[in-house]
Parts: C-alpha cells; structure tokens; sequence
C-alpha cells in the first residue's frame, strides 16, 4: 500500500501541472504566487512527516491518522486560498466595464440631461428624486447665465449668496429652495402639486422638467 502513495515532490509536481494549464494564467503573477504558495504548504507537510517518521515503524496506523491529518490541513488551506484569489479577480473583473463599452446607466452631466432625467423619474412617480435631478438642472442653467458657478460641492446656501448679484436669478433660485430644501433635507414628502410648483419655480431660472 505504501508504494502506491505519492510522495511530496510527485504531488508537488502534480500540483505545478495542474495550475499550468490556460485557465490559470489570465492574471500575471497568479501563477507564481501560486507555486511559492504550494511550495511552502508541501515543504511544511514534508518537514512534519519527517517528525513523524519513527512512528511509521513502531505505531503505523496513528502514522496514516496523522498523514491523513496533514495531508487534508494542507490541501484545504491551499483549496482556501485558491477560492479566495478567484472570487477576488472574478470581482475586480466584473467591476470594470469591457473596453469600447458603456456603463448602464451614466449619469447626467448637462442641463438639458438633468432636464430630462427630472422628467423621467417624475413620470415613473419618482418625485424626490425628480426635484434632485431639477435641482441640478437649474443650477446648471444659472451658471450657463453666468449668476453662479455650478460645484457639485457647494451647498444651496452657497449658491444663495452667490446669485445675489443678479437679483432675477436669485429670485427664482430662492423660490425653488424654498420648495426643495424640506423635501431634500427635512424629509417633507412631494405630492404632484408640490412638484408642480417646484418644476414651476425651476421654470423662472431657466430649467425645464
């Protein structure tokens, strides 16, 4: 029976075989990594089998028990680590959109786009997230007038203080906050009324919805 068991270096070249083929090799350095990784598991096996050796003539079957037992630790902590790595490239693989295409769904970036998208969600009832797309609109057009300077970090108080230069966009950016500051921010609820007036106020500073 005992000459039929493999010994470390055939299963550690068995092993390099195996993760030698294709479908190891889409990540460089996986497959290095791979091998010092099974060289150390095979060479800390090995290195316990040798203090175990006496045991092999004196008590042969706690001998097995205990290569049994080695053998299974190294083959689940090398298993372990395998599963590990590929679950880890398969999402940094599906994370990352394939080359020449687009994302699902981008995100607005122009006035006429938030415009739209505010018309979208309205549409579908989507109503809080409508005024947060007409919200973004608006300030676009205000900049596109020159009364602001549109920063997706400034709060609704900056813009404020910024438009009062130019009293008629300040007038309609004032009337619009006034309706979306308590939905966006105090957790009001927006019917269809409110959003009409919203898109109404919108509508003075230029934005559609």
């Amino acid at each position: 029976m005992a000459d039929r068991i493999p010994s470390a270096a055939q299963v550690q070249e068995a092993v390099e075989r195996v993760y030698a083929r294709p479908e190891y090799q889409v990540h460089h350095g996986f497959r290095e990594w791979l091998a010092r990784i099974t060289n150390q598991a095979w060479a800390w096996l090995a290195d316990r089998l040798g203090q175990f050796g006496e045991l092999r003539g004196t008590h042969p079957l706690v001998w097995w028990l205990v290569i049994g037992w080695l053998a299974l630790s190294a083959l689940a902590l090398l298993a372990h680590i395998v599963w590990t790595m590929m679950q880890a490239a398969k999402r940094a693989d599906d994370s990352e959109p394939a080359a020449g295409t687009a994302t699902k769904r981008e995100r607005p970036r122009t006035a006429a786009e938030w415009e739209a998208e505010a018309a979208r969600l309205a549409a579908a009832g989507r109503l809080r997230e409508a005024a947060a797309a007409l919200y973004q609109a608006l300030l676009l057009r205000l900049d596109g007038r020159g009364a602001v300077r549109f920063d997706p970090s400034k709060t609704p108080g900056d813009y404020r203080r910024e438009a009062r230069a130019h009293p008629d966009a300040a007038r309609a950016l004032g009337a619009f906050l006034r309706l979306f500051e308590p939905v966006a921010f105090g957790g009001r609820g927006l019917d269809a009324e409110g959003w009409e007036r919203m898109r109404v106020a919108a509508a003075e500073g230029g934005a559609g919805g």
